[in-house]
């Protein structure tokens, strides 16, 4: 363990005394986890390469597309019951690639994007927010700072941070593996169960002061228990995006872009003692104009007008012995029809195949997955993803999450591919679990060149305390 990490836990422990000394805590509870990872990547480029002068993986093999590393994620939290209804909780947070104790892929520091303290090791604030019960109103709680927002199957709302959608591998751990995913939001919860109300407002992006460059998301989730089993959401999320707008000055150079998007829906769920199910549908409305410059006129605004539909469900068999369970689902959002805009994947966190998840925007496809799991053994779990992937509409050209890269398209074509998950967990104490998972993508023919492929195997060993 690093002398920085030493002195954060230290820290921890003077703050979390000087609370019970001068705020009159009532109680205080440490928690965290350690997860320990290995990852060997291949192909993440669809063999399309990377970008010039691009960041790619890191570390990496002479060619780029092949990533081999140890990483760890750390986090240690502390909830501090203040009174009967307010309290506050912190979580630290630090995720970094094996050796990179300096924090620098190829001389650049890439810790908490700070490109002055080099000695910095990427330990993050990744929560900080107060709680405040019987808030004027007794059924009214209020969450205030920095937290996580997560609603339904989190196909619109499960992830606020900028590292794990579309920002630079950080400190040598690729995005998608982040566990950040925090927003800096207010959250208003009104319960009168078996009715809940959520409002939330978040800053989800804020980072020039002196332009307004800024990207917000406001929403409402109402959410109704019709019986023990089954539930009842419907909701409106609004984004509300000028993050482009990042600059100081009046240079013609700089790109405008103004965005709204507002997306109501509903979800369905069962949830029975063998059965889990869920239907749920969005619609999205809005506009973008984003080809003007600081100076100049921006173009006219195209018109945003998409669907989202997804059917999930799993049955599992918990009278026979090894529990075996059998799912599957169907995921559709649609593309760009006409002068109309695809669907925006808003802060989703839904993660339908590992490097599908990695790699293809959450826009513009049809999924249908299968799965499956199996318990051989009490503490031994064998699990199994196949997915099955197709464009809703052809296109010439689509983004590598992963590698930022453009990739030529058959224009006539929607086959995207198919990827497969094959997953075994171990329990080794109640505390400890260690997990190995194969995951491959194949490409489709609506790639111009099919004949690469993606693979990855990911180790972990997590402990919980």
């Amino acid at each position: 363990m690093s002398k920085r990490l030493i002195l954060v836990l230290a820290l921890a422990f003077v703050v979390s005394t000087s609370f019970a000394a001068y705020a009159g805590v009532q109680n205080i509870k440490v928690s965290g986890d350690i997860n320990a990872i290995g990852i060997i990547r291949d192909g993440f480029d669809l063999g399309y390469g990377y970008p010039s002068g691009s960041s790619e993986p890191q570390p990496k093999d002479i060619n780029g597309s092949h990533q081999r590393l140890f990483a760890d994620q750390v986090r240690l939290r502390v909830d501090a019951d203040l009174t009967d209804n307010v309290s506050a909780t912190v979580r630290l947070l630090q995720e970094r690639g094996w050796g990179n104790t300096s924090g620098q892929v190829n001389g650049t520091d890439q810790n908490n994007y700070n490109t002055n303290n080099t000695n910095n090791i990427g330990i993050n604030l990744d929560l900080a927010y107060i709680t405040l019960k019987e808030f004027l109103y007794s059924p009214l709680t209020m969450t205030i700072g920095r937290q996580e927002l997560m609603f339904g199957n989190k196909l619109i709302i499960g992830n606020g941070s900028q590292l794990a959608n579309g920002a630079a591998d950080y400190n040598n751990l690729p995005k998608d593996l982040s566990v950040s995913k925090a927003f800096d939001a207010i959250r208003a919860t009104l319960n009168y169960d078996p009715l809940v109300i959520d409002a939330i407002y978040a800053s989800v992006r804020n980072t020039v002061t002196t332009v307004d460059a800024r990207e917000n998301l406001y929403g409402v989730n109402v959410s109704y228990d019709i019986t023990k089993k089954v539930n009842l959401q419907a909701y409106a999320f609004a984004k509300y995006d000028k993050s482009n707008n990042a600059s100081s000055g009046a240079s013609s150079g700089n790109t405008k872009m103004n965005k709204v998007v507002a997306t109501p829906g509903f979800l369905l769920t069962y949830h029975g003692q063998n059965l889990k199910a869920s239907a749920e549908a969005a619609y999205q409305f809005g506009a973008t104009n984003h080809a003007g410059t600081t100076t100049g006129a921006a173009s006219e605004p195209k018109e945003v007008s998409a669907f989202a539909l997804q059917l999930l469900g799993d049955y599992t068999f918990n009278k026979l012995k090894m529990k075996p369970s059998i799912g599957g689902g169907y995921t559709w959002l649609s593309g760009n029809r006409g002068s109309r805009g695809g669907w925006d994947p808003m802060y989703q966190d839904e993660n339908l195949n590992n490097i599908a998840y990695a790699i293809l925007p959450f826009s513009n496809m049809r999924v249908g997955n299968v799965r499956g799991s199996i318990k051989p053994l009490e503490d031994v779990t064998l699990l199994a993803n196949y997915g099955y992937y197709q464009l809703d509409t052809a296109v010439s050209s689509l983004t590598n999450q992963y590698t930022n890269t453009v990739m030529a398209m058959n224009g006539s074509k929607n086959n995207l591919g198919s990827a497969l998950d094959l997953t075994v967990k171990y329990d080794y104490t109640e505390d400890v679990q260690l997990g190995l998972t194969y995951g491959s993508f194949w490409k489709g023919d609506a790639f111009l060149d099919n004949a690469h492929s993606a693979m990855q195997v990911v180790g972990n060993v997590k402990v919980v305390f």
